[in-house]
């Protein structure tokens, strides 16, 4: 992991974000499951003669494409103009590079493999349900013990996460 120093740039902010990082994740989440299932549908469609003998390996052919789906939704996004997905976006958050700036593709990419790789790989080893819980409590453990909150993917790609002060601060007149 990449430990390097980030400076949070005036008028920016990760304090009270937790919360809005985990519902931007389960909007995420949704469109993702949504895109999916287009995806089948889509597919469904063009290749509806295919026997039962090769949908297994129709299955197989589709795991790659749907991890580089998986994958891909958060990178294209968040190296976007915009720096957020749309859960992101609607939670008011952008993903930032070490620097402040807009994360690069590639670098997005990684943040999002090391985020999302794992848990889609464990799923499919037997007891994987436990070391996808142990992942995600290894997530936890580490945001929450960073001073800006960043996860184990944030350190990798040397990312993290702000939203502008003004819209999460209490002001109170």
């Amino acid at each position: 992991m990449v430990e390097e120093s980030v400076e949070v740039p005036q008028g920016l902010t990760t304090d009270g974000l937790l919360g809005r990082r985990y519902l931007a994740r389960g909007i995420d989440s949704v469109c993702i499951l949504l895109l999916i299932g287009a995806f089948f549908l889509i597919e469904g469609a063009i290749l509806s003669p295919v026997t039962q003998s090769s949908s297994l390996l129709l299955t197989v052919l589709n795991l790659p494409l749907l991890v580089i789906l998986w994958i891909g939704y958060g990178a294209a996004f968040e190296s976007s103009a915009a720096q957020a997905t749309p859960g992101k976006r609607l939670m008011g958050i952008r993903v930032y590079d070490a620097r402040g700036e807009r994360p690069d593709f590639f670098q997005a990419a990684r943040r999002n493999l090391v985020k999302d790789g794992p848990f889609l790989l464990i799923s499919f080893i037997p007891g994987g349900r436990l070391l996808s819980l142990l992942w995600l409590v290894a997530h936890l453990v580490v945001m929450h013990r960073s001073p800006v909150y960043q996860a184990i993917h944030d350190r990798f790609a040397s990312t993290w996460v702000a939203a502008p002060e003004a819209t999460t601060q209490l002001h109170i007149a």
